[in-house]
């Protein structure tokens, strides 16, 4: 028994949209056998072990000069066996059949330059270019085509919509967080106010303890009522204002303490700090107190 095998070959083209979803019609020459002076999409056939994405770049770089990024299959369609095309492989007539392949894709850089293949080319809006075809077979899957990339358009649009708007919710709720944070610890600041000189007497008598009593069991307990008294500043969002010696003086987070000793012309320095300044978030609660040299 005879074994005949069928052949086919496949064409590969885009719906290929600019940055304001345009998208890229071709006209073909008034001679064409085949679709003779009607649009087109850009594409053509794939080659011998070539994929889909790698001949579609192929045949839209050579027909108009650009180059594209592929990003979705939009349909794959059967032509009729009444278009089947007979070819001549190996001294035999063979009949192939066509079957097509429909992407959407964008541009990415180039100027269209066209080919011998087409006449014309323009930038047009998916329902301008709708209006372009008619009924023929020829551009049944072009209509196909472009119906199925405004569908996917705005089912994208859709999704990056319902995307941006669950990033502003999260971003909201983490304004919210902050914002409650903040009313709480503002809410506080009176006490804290109150806390902060037992806080400074706690440092003064805790940085002149001798060496030899570092270790002493009252020394260990009163740096952990220390310890303990800084965490729930931290815990409240208060932080201490981050200054040392030698720092030009901010008048916006320190209290300058005039230096009767001094009697040369300052240099606007920070020469000593007497207490500790702190802040909310970016507002003074006590500016730190200096002197200046």
């Amino acid at each position: 028994m005879e074994n005949k095998k069928s052949f086919f070959t496949i064409t590969v083209k885009a719906v290929v949209l600019n940055d304001k979803n345009e998208v890229l019609l071709l006209k073909r020459p008034k001679d064409e056998p085949y679709g003779a002076d009607s649009w087109d999409l850009p594409g053509g056939n794939l080659e011998a072990e070539e994929n889909i994405q790698e001949g579609l770049e192929r045949e839209i770089k050579e027909e108009t000069g650009i180059e594209i990024q592929v990003e979705n299959v939009l349909l794959i369609r059967d032509f009729e066996k009444k278009y089947n095309r007979e070819i001549d492989f190996n001294g035999n007539k063979i009949k192939v059949n066509g079957k097509g392949v429909r992407c959407i894709a964008y541009y990415k850089s180039g100027e269209v330059k066209l080919s011998k293949e087409h006449q014309e080319y323009e930038w047009s809006s998916l329902e301008k270019a709708l209006e372009k075809f008619g009924n023929s077979d020829f551009e049944k899957d072009k209509i196909e085509a472009l119906k199925k990339a405004q569908e996917y358009l705005k089912n994208k649009n859709a999704k990056d919509g319902w995307k941006r708007t669950a990033a502003d919710f999260e971003n909201y709720k983490k304004r919210q967080r902050e914002n409650l944070k903040e009313t709480v610890a503002y809410s506080n600041i009176n006490l804290i106010s109150e806390i902060l000189p037992v806080m400074d007497n706690f440092h003064s008598s805790t940085e002149h303890i001798p060496e030899n009593e570092k270790n002493s069991p009252w020394v260990v307990g009163i740096m952990h009522i220390q310890k303990q008294l800084e965490k729930i500043m931290k815990d409240n969002g208060v932080e201490e204002i981050r200054i040392k010696i030698g720092d030009e003086f901010n008048p916006e987070i320190m209290e300058a303490v005039e230096n009767k000793e001094k009697k040369e012309e300052s240099k606007n320095k920070v020469g000593k700090i007497l207490t500790k300044g702190y802040k909310i978030n970016s507002r003074v609660i006590r500016a730190a107190r200096v002197i200046v040299e």
